[in-house]
C-alpha cells in the first residue's frame, strides 16, 4: 500500500472520531464535478501534496452548491480534523481549541455562487484564533488565501469597518456602471476583492496576507490547459481599427462602443449607445 494511501485512510479514520454528527458522511458522498481548480505552486510551500489533494476534492464537491461546507485539516499532514454543513450564506462551527493541539490548522469553505467570493467580515474572526494559520476560501469566481498566523485581535474590528465601506464602495461603483446582472456580479466580486487586497497586503505585516487565485481547467493530467485569444485577420476590421486609431481627437466612452460594435458587425446607430432602454 502507498503511503498517500495509508495518510489517507488515517485521515478518514480520525475524521470518523472527531465527527460524530453524519456530516462527514455526507461531504463524502457528494459529487465530484469537473470544474476548474487550482494550481499546486500557487499555494504556500508549507502545504503537502495531500493537503492539495483535499482541496482539489473540496472545490469539485462544492463549486456548484448552494449551501456551505467547512474542513478543518493539518496542512503539514493532510490530515482533516473537523467537517461541518452549513446554510446558504453561513456555515457555524463550536469546537474546542484543545482539539486542534500539536496540528498545523487551515479550514477551507465554500461561498456559494449568490455571496461574493472575497472575505466577508466574518471571515476575518481567524485573527483571534491562535491555532489557524490559513483560511481559503472556495468562491465562484476567485479563490483566496487569508494567512493570519498569531493573534491579531486588535485588528477584527478595523478589518471588519474595511470590509463594510469596500462592500459599499463597490456597490456603489458598480450599481452605476453595470445594468447587466452576470457582468454587475463579475465586476463587484473583482472590486470588492481588489479593495481587500490593497488594504491588507499594504499594511505590511509580515504573517497577514491575502492572495487571490484563479481557477484553471485541467486535463485528467493535471496538466494547466491555456488559451489566448484569436488573432484578427479580417483586412476591413484592421482598416477601421488603424483609421480610428489615428483619429486627431481624443473619443469618447460612446464613440469607443460605436467603434466597437463596428468592427464586431453589429448594426447599431451612434445614438442609440448609452440610450436609455
Amino acid at each position: 500500500m502507498k503511503i498517500k494511501e495509508i495518510i489517507l485512510i488515517l485521515s478518514i479514520l480520525v475524521v470518523s472520531m472527531l465527527n460524530t454528527s453524519s456530516d462527514f458522511e455526507e461531504y463524502k458522498n457528494l459529487k465530484n464535478y469537473n470544474v476548474a481548480i487550482i494550481k499546486k505552486e500557487d499555494l504556500p510551500e508549507e502545504f503537502c501534496d495531500e493537503s492539495y489533494n483535499i482541496i482539489v476534492d473540496f472545490i469539485e464537491k462544492t463549486k456548484n452548491l448552494n449551501y456551505e461546507w467547512v474542513l478543518y485539516f493539518d496542512y503539514y499532514t493532510g490530515e482533516i480534523l473537523k467537517c461541518k454543513k452549513g446554510k446558504s450564506n453561513k456555515v457555524t462551527v463550536n469546537f474546542d481549541e484543545k482539539e486542534f493541539t500539536n496540528n498545523n490548522v487551515a479550514s477551507i469553505h465554500n461561498h456559494p455562487s449568490n455571496l461574493l467570493s472575497a472575505p466577508s467580515s466574518k471571515n476575518f474572526g481567524i485573527l483571534k484564533r491562535k491555532f489557524e494559520d490559513y483560511e481559503l476560501i472556495s468562491g465562484v469566481e476567485y479563490f483566496w488565501i487569508l494567512k493570519a498566523q498569531g493573534l491579531h485581535e486588535n485588528l477584527i474590528k478595523e478589518m471588519n469597518n474595511v470590509s463594510d465601506i469596500a462592500f459599499r464602495l463597490s456597490l456603489l461603483h458598480c450599481t452605476s456602471r453595470y445594468r447587466d446582472e452576470l457582468v454587475f456580479n463579475k465586476m463587484q466580486d473583482l472590486r470588492y476583492g481588489n479593495e481587500l487586497l490593497n488594504y491588507i497586503n499594504n499594511k505590511n505585516i509580515n504573517d497577514i496576507q491575502l492572495t487571490k487565485l484563479e481557477y484553471v481547467k485541467m486535463n485528467n493530467e493535471k496538466t494547466a490547459v491555456y488559451q489566448c485569444r484569436e488573432r484578427i485577420t479580417n483586412p476591413e476590421v484592421l482598416k477601421f481599427a488603424r483609421d480610428f486609431e489615428n483619429c486627431p481627437y481624443t473619443p469618447s466612452a460612446k464613440d469607443m462602443m460605436y467603434a466597437f460594435y463596428q468592427s464586431i458587425g453589429v448594426d447599431i446607430e451612434y445614438d442609440e449607445i448609452f440610450a436609455d432602454k
